[in-house]
């Protein structure tokens, strides 16, 4: 009986050592991913926004559109654009760009972006993109854990544009009266983020995000991020996933 109990005991403890061993991990593996990903977002959300009004030149125009204005666009494109950019039509969408990016610039009213109130669990698929995109670095995918995601704070949503500011999804109606609702706050898009999945080393990881402005406009990409020799986190590459 009594060696039975001592048997009971020390299973117990074992059991409970094990529990908060692998809890503790669990703590270590959610703080460090959360981490990374704050450390990264500034530069995650310029990847993401981008306002085509700041910038400096436009876009190029049609072949039509520089047939209608009589360059020969149509036996030489690129010479036919050359000569458009000489003109002073040219000049004046120059000047009307520069005093819109000025207004944009001056312009002090905040611009508040949706963040939905959670990383979501990243797709298993992920393990194999990693292992792909970082070859050359010897990850095996059977070594590589994948994380649940997490709460996104949103106070450590860290930008370098002064205006930006967030709010959570869980704020706004869902369905048809979602976007509607955005004009009203001046909210510009919502953003979404999955969460990070890591090699055994915790040297290079991949997530994926998501950016919609509205109904049928939005996109997704995946990024590929690695710790530099100076244990600095950075982006290495980009990849577009989804285009509505």
């Amino acid at each position: 009986m009594k060696k039975r109990f001592v048997i009971t005991i020390t299973l117990l403890m074992s059991t409970t050592f094990f529990l908060n061993c692998r809890e503790k991990k669990v703590l270590f593996e959610v703080d460090f991913e959360q981490s990374v990903f704050y450390e990264l977002f500034p530069e995650l959300f310029d990847a993401l926004h981008f306002d085509l009004r700041l910038i400096p030149d436009p876009p190029p125009p049609s072949p039509e559109y520089l047939i209608k204005g009589g360059y020969d666009a149509k036996s030489d494109y690129t010479q036919a654009y050359e000569d458009w950019k000489k003109s002073a039509e040219y000049q004046e969408i120059l000047e009307e760009r520069k005093r819109i990016a000025d207004s944009i610039k001056n312009d002090t009213t905040s611009m508040y972006f949706i963040v939905q109130d959670s990383a979501y669990s990243p797709k298993n698929s992920l393990k194999k993109e990693l292992v792909d995109h970082f070859t050359a670095k010897d990850i095996s995918s059977d070594s590589i854990d994948l994380n649940l995601g997490f709460k996104i704070n949103i106070s450590k949503l860290i930008t370098k544009h002064s205006k930006v500011k967030f709010k959570y999804g869980s704020e706004f109606p869902k369905g048809k009266e979602y976007w509607p609702r955005r004009k009203e706050s001046n909210i510009i898009a919502s953003l979404d983020f999955s969460g990070i999945i890591f090699d055994q080393t915790k040297n290079y990881g991949v997530l994926e995000a998501g950016y919609v402005k509205g109904r049928l406009n939005g996109g997704g990409i995946r990024i590929f991020i690695r710790k530099t020799d100076k244990g600095k986190w950075v982006i290495d590459k980009i990849v577009e996933t989804w285009v509505s």
